[in-house]
């Protein structure tokens, strides 16, 4: 699928293709990437929903901090980190 964006600043622009020149990438090919690894990553209503039908933990379940700990390195496994 082909996507245009019209009237993107010239320094968006300019720094996109920077980027993707400091990773020998064409600007396409870095670009694919980018948007790739965005998606990958819950959008924050999707990942509250899932919050949500998790319902409440029992007792001597993972506390708080290490449920923020273990979705973190879920996130970062689906970004390929």
């Amino acid at each position: 699928m082909g996507v245009l964006i019209r009237d993107l600043p010239d320094e968006v622009h300019a720094e996109l293709a920077r980027r993707a020149a400091a990773e020998d990438k064409s600007l396409r090919a870095y670009l694919r990437e980018v948007l790739t690894e965005h998606v990958a990553v819950p959008a924050m209503d999707q990942w509250l929903e899932h919050v949500r039908e998790l319902g409440p933990t029992q007792r001597g379940g993972p506390t708080g901090p290490e449920l923020v700990t273990l979705a973190r390195a879920e996130d970062d496994e689906l970004v390929g980190r």
